[in-house]
């Protein structure tokens, strides 16, 4: 990786770019050998994927729990319709 290539993934990915920044060692190592970035960038993001998203979560379960209250409805009429 060139430097010109780590300016524009730093700038594009500016958490990547703090992260780098919390430890001295990390920020060496890529002045020193540019190309050591890619690696880096690999770590932080699958570090990054580990973490849960309870935003998405939460509103992906509201969105099942509509659907399945929808569903509930229509079997309760269904129920009610033989009953007749």
């Amino acid at each position: 990786m060139k430097r010109k290539e780590v300016k524009r993934l730093l700038k594009e990915h500016p958490e990547f770019e703090s992260w780098l920044k919390e430890d001295e060692a990390r920020v060496k190592e890529v002045r020193r050998n540019p190309g050591a970035a890619e690696d880096l960038f690999k770590r932080w993001n699958d570090r990054k994927k580990g973490r849960l998203d309870f935003d998405s979560i939460s509103q992906k379960t509201r969105r099942a729990s509509e659907m399945l209250s929808g569903v509930q409805s229509i079997m309760d009429m269904m129920a009610d319709y033989t009953k007749k």
